[in-house]
């Protein structure tokens, strides 16, 4: 009953820390609404994959290595790139014809898509914070005491499980919404998604001067 119950809690856990708005989201989302749908699940399948490595260091014991300040300053400072990069490229795709949209080979790229998932989720080390805190509290229920293999393992599945489900429903909600947005008006919502990247680059470069200034 317990290993039931730390599912559910995993699920939810990993449910609602999917819900912030973050670059895998906006790569996800820009993909949907281009009607992209295969490559818009391999950005997610791409983001839930790092953060089941993630979810792993945490619970196996090398969470202290990843919290060294110098490693989380490089992680971020990947990010920025990568950030810079998504934003310069969905800038790009803003001012073409809106039919290219929809047929745009990078948006189409199922590999592209994985790899922008992956690459977002894992330029986010403090993920690692998030299983930590998830541990705490199935241990501040009783859910597992000593977190053995078996609850490692249902405690993985369910929060990997409950981040792809919000971030592959939130996926068909926007390829459903996407016949009711004037087709001319994709290319502004592209502008937009592109100041979003950028904005999110610059919470990646502070954390990164500040992981790099405290560092030794």
């Amino acid at each position: 009953m317990n290993l039931v119950l730390l599912f559910l809690l995993s699920f939810t856990l990993g449910f609602v820390a999917a819900i912030p708005l973050g670059g895998s989201q906006i790569e996800m989302a820009k993909r949907a609404i281009s009607g992209h749908m295969r490559a818009a699940r391999m950005v997610v399948l791409g983001s839930v994959s790092s953060d089941i490595i993630y979810g792993a260091v945490a619970l196996y014991g090398l969470a202290p290595f990843m919290e060294t300040p110098w490693v989380l300053g490089a992680f971020n400072s990947l990010g920025v790139v990568i950030l810079w990069i998504l934003s310069f490229l969905t800038f790009k795709e803003s001012k073409k014809s809106h039919d290219h949209l929809f047929t745009s080979p990078e948006l189409k790229s199922k590999r592209w898509a994985f790899l922008s998932g992956f690459s977002l989720a894992f330029s986010n080390p403090p993920m690692i914070l998030t299983w930590l805190m998830g541990v705490a509290l199935a241990k501040r229920l009783g859910l597992a005491e000593s977190f053995d293999a078996s609850s490692k393992v249902v405690f993985l599945v369910g929060g990997a499980l409950g981040l792809g489900s919000y971030l592959l429903t939130l996926s068909s909600i926007l390829h459903r919404v996407k016949h009711f947005i004037p087709t001319q008006s994709i290319g502004k919502l592209y502008h937009r998604l592109g100041i979003c990247l950028f904005c999110l680059s610059g919470f990646f470069l502070y954390s990164a001067y500040q992981y790099f200034s405290t560092g030794q």
